[in-house]
C-alpha cells in the first residue's frame, strides 16, 4: 500500500509539473479590435486571442494589464513587462527587445468628401494636399515624401473637418476605423481613394531579459499554422473584421 502511495505522489507530482504554466507579464493598449484586456484579466481582441493561445501553448500563462500606448515601448524596453501586445517593429525598437511577425497589417487609408477625390500616383502628389491625422500617430511615409499631417485628437473630429471641407483628405485605419465608418450615418457622404499612403504591420514584443531570438523564432512559427487556421478566421469573424483585413494597394 505504502509502495503505491509513494507512486501515485511521484505520478502526481510529474502531472502537475507538466501542466503548469510559467507566469508572464502582458501589457497592451485598450483598442479593440486589436488588443486589450477582458473582465477576467485576459488579453482580448484579434491580437489578445492570438497571443493569449500561442503563448499558452509556449507554456506560458499571461497576466494582462492595460497600459496607456505611450508606455507600451517604454515597458517592454525597459523589462517592466514580458511582452506587450499591438505593437509596430522598426530598426530603433528592434534592438531594445524581440518583435514577432505580424499578426494583422492595417494600411493608412484616405477618405475624402463625396465628390471630392482626387488622383495621385505617388505619395509625394500628396504634398500641396491638406491632411488630417490622428495625434500622437505617426506617419513616416508620407513625413519621408514630404507631406504633412495636420494632427486632431480622433477620428470622428477628422471626419468633420472632412465634409467641413477644412481637410481635403483624412487618413484613417483600414480596419481599426473603416468598419465603424461604414456603419455611420456619414458614409454615404465622403468615399475612399485607392490607394493606401501606408502600411502598419502589428505583432507583439518579448521582453529579451525574459525570452530568446530561439522563443520568437518558435512563436513565428506557431503563428504562421495559426494563421491559417479557422481559429484566425474565427477570431476576426469574431470581432467583426473579417471582410477588412486584406491587401491594399499602396501609393509609393
Amino acid at each position: 500500500m505504502r509502495k503505491f502511495c509513494a507512486a501515485f505522489m511521484v505520478m502526481a507530482a510529474i502531472t502537475s509539473n507538466a501542466s503548469a504554466k510559467e507566469a508572464i507579464t502582458l501589457g497592451t493598449g485598450d483598442s479593440l479590435p486589436f488588443a486589450s484586456v477582458g473582465s477576467d484579466g485576459a488579453p482580448i481582441g484579434v491580437l489578445g486571442d492570438a497571443s493569449s493561445q500561442l503563448l499558452q501553448d509556449m507554456g506560458f500563462e499571461a497576466q494582462a494589464t492595460k497600459l496607456p500606448f505611450a508606455r507600451l515601448y517604454n515597458s517592454i524596453h525597459s523589462g517592466e513587462i514580458d511582452v506587450a501586445i499591438g505593437v509596430l517593429r522598426t530598426d530603433e525598437r528592434a534592438g531594445k527587445a524581440l518583435y514577432s511577425d505580424p499578426i494583422l497589417t492595417t494600411y493608412n487609408i484616405l477618405v475624402v468628401k463625396k465628390g471630392n477625390g482626387f488622383d495621385y500616383a505617388s505619395l509625394k502628389d500628396l504634398s500641396s494636399k491638406k491632411i488630417g491625422g490622428r495625434r500622437g500617430f505617426a506617419y513616416p511615409t508620407l513625413e519621408a515624401a514630404g507631406v504633412s499631417v495636420e494632427p486632431a485628437k480622433d477620428d470622428d473630429t477628422n471626419m468633420k473637418k472632412v465634409l467641413a471641407g477644412r481637410l481635403d483628405a483624412a487618413i484613417i485605419s483600414s480596419i481599426a476605423f473603416l468598419p465603424r465608418l461604414d456603419q455611420s450615418d456619414i458614409r454615404s457622404k465622403v468615399e475612399l481613394l485607392p490607394l493606401a499612403v501606408g502600411v502598419v504591420p502589428i505583432g507583439i514584443a518579448l521582453a529579451d531579459e525574459r525570452f530568446s531570438a530561439e522563443d520568437v523564432a518558435r512563436f513565428n512559427e506557431m503563428l504562421s499554422g495559426y494563421k491559417a487556421s479557422d481559429a484566425y478566421s474565427q477570431a476576426l469573424a469574431k470581432y467583426g473584421i473579417a471582410d477588412y483585413v486584406k491587401d491594399w494597394p499602396v501609393a509609393e
